[in-house]
């Protein structure tokens, strides 16, 4: 199967499981490791995870109803980079904007839209645990945790 994604000129094509065990590839759109069903390019390498392939060129956000959020390949702000209004990380990558000045990782805006349309479906390739919370590191980690949704520990 063949996919001509908007951001790339060649065609993609679907790779139902990753092929290199001994190389980690990166997903393009959200930077992640590519370990599940993926769409690359044979003429230059580059790599879409499964969900970023298929996300959805424009969106209705349910946290944000006023305005439709565009996704765009790269940051619309001159430095290439912008902060998820999600997650407030810096990043560079597929981004879902709005011309009011909303940002979300295309991950946290495909997350957030999925807990709030309560598609608990969708969301099965989440981890019951957070890989980034070591449990030697538990308490400190714990202590300067803070809430995704109101920014407060």
């Amino acid at each position: 199967m063949e996919l001509q994604h908007f951001s790339h000129q060649h065609p993609l094509v679907f790779n139902e499981e990753q092929s290199h065990e001994s190389e980690k590839v990166y997903c393009s759109g959200c930077g992640e490791v590519v370990s599940g069903p993926s769409f690359s390019c044979l003429e230059c390498g580059l790599y879409l995870d499964e969900q970023c392939a298929e996300a959805p060129s424009e969106m209705n956000h349910p946290f944000h109803r006023n305005h439709s959020l565009s996704l765009l390949v790269r940051s619309p702000y001159g430095g290439g980079q912008f902060i998820c209004d999600f997650c407030n990380k810096l990043d560079e990558r597929f981004v879902y904007h709005c011309y009011c000045g909303l940002d979300f990782h295309i991950k946290c805006a495909l997350f957030s839209y999925n807990i709030a349309e309560k598609n608990v479906d969708h969301l099965q390739h989440i981890a019951y645990e957070d890989p980034s919370i070591s449990p030697e590191n538990l308490s400190q980690e714990l202590k300067e945790a803070k809430c995704f949704a109101c920014w407060k520990p």
